[in-house]
């Protein structure tokens, strides 16, 4: 389902910097392609050079996905610098969502999915005094490369439903994605590039492993009947990223400091904010608030029981 011209606006602005891609072999939504670089500081403007440099060493460069250790390096390193390895801060904060509530979504839920109701009933879930789950929260506009810290980013599913709805990986990690249930089996697979085979999550057991071979945004969903079991995947150039959990609590470390630019958006209600801020050694806080207002059912566009997409944009 194509979003609105919002959130692809929304989504040029928190993740600019790539270039256009066609759509996907094999079938599936089209994803968009366009993750955030940073920028240098005070500019305002991402750049897709600022920033990142290929590492120095195999062992500075991410093996998390068949794709040879070159390719991730041009992507998330194309000026060949190594780490930054100067004094570094640590964002926290809290993001709040204000407005409407969220509006249902119109899924039925077999037996043993007790999670899905509590995760996937609504547009977005809202935790106590407002706090906002599961919204993308980026640290861009910094001088230095800053690589991901391990090859994988790992997920559970419990009850049908993902930890998160929303998940944050730097391009050359993988996704591991862990079944804590006892008798339900999935079949998790990315939306957005072509699969070749299925591979079964099995009740407490190994992890099935996807790999994002582009960078861009996509969709973690199930082949197996449950159209509501899905997850936002957001395959970034740099790693200065994280996700909100029920708190809206979000951390962020090994920033360089002075000047940034923080970012969140929720994916699900299309929703974007942000500010700029100077960041100093050790940590620093930054509590953002999006505002959510509801589209009347007739509206053109306004499905709220449709699992959210990102269209292609060109």
């Amino acid at each position: 389902m194509a979003r609105p011209l919002a959130f692809a606006f929304a989504a040029l602005v928190a993740l600019s910097g790539l270039g256009c891609q066609s759509p996907p072999e094999g079938g599936g939504a089209a994803s968009s392609t366009a993750p955030v670089v940073a920028s240098p500081p005070g500019s305002g403007v991402p750049s897709p050079l600022a920033s990142v440099a290929r590492p120095t060493s195999s062992a500075e460069a991410l093996a998390g996905i068949p794709v040879p250790e070159a390719e991730v390096a041009k992507v998330v390193n194309p000026l060949a610098a190594a780490p930054y390895a100067g004094p570094t801060a640590t964002l926290k904060g809290r993001v709040r969502i204000e407005g409407d509530p969220p509006p249902p979504r119109d899924f039925k839920y077999p037996d043993g999915c007790g999670e899905a109701a509590a995760t996937y009933g609504k547009l977005f879930r809202v935790g106590q005094d407002g706090a906002a789950a599961d919204v993308l929260v980026t640290v861009t506009g910094y001088e230095g490369f800053v690589p991901a810290k391990e090859p994988a980013v790992k997920t559970q599913i419990h009850g049908c439903a993902f930890a998160r709805r929303t998940i944050a990986m730097t391009f050359g990690q993988r996704i591991e994605v862990y079944n804590l249930d006892k008798s339900q089996t999935y079949m998790p697979y990315l939306d957005g590039q072509a699969t070749r085979a299925a591979m079964v999550a099995v009740p407490m057991g190994d992890a099935v492993k996807l790999y994002p071979l582009r960078h861009g945004i996509f969709g973690l969903m199930d082949f197996l009947p449950k159209p509501f079991l899905d997850a936002d995947v957001f395959v970034l150039k740099y790693a200065t990223a994280d996700v909100t959990d029920l708190d809206g609590t979000y951390e962020i470390g090994g920033i360089p400091v002075g000047k940034v630019r923080v970012d969140a958006l929720l994916p699900a209600a299309d929703v974007l904010a942000g500010q700029d801020l100077e960041l100093h050694p050790g940590d620093n806080t930054a509590d953002l608030v999006l505002r959510y207002v509801a589209k009347p059912a007739s509206a053109p566009g306004a499905n709220p029981s449709a699992s959210p997409r990102v269209p292609d944009i060109r």
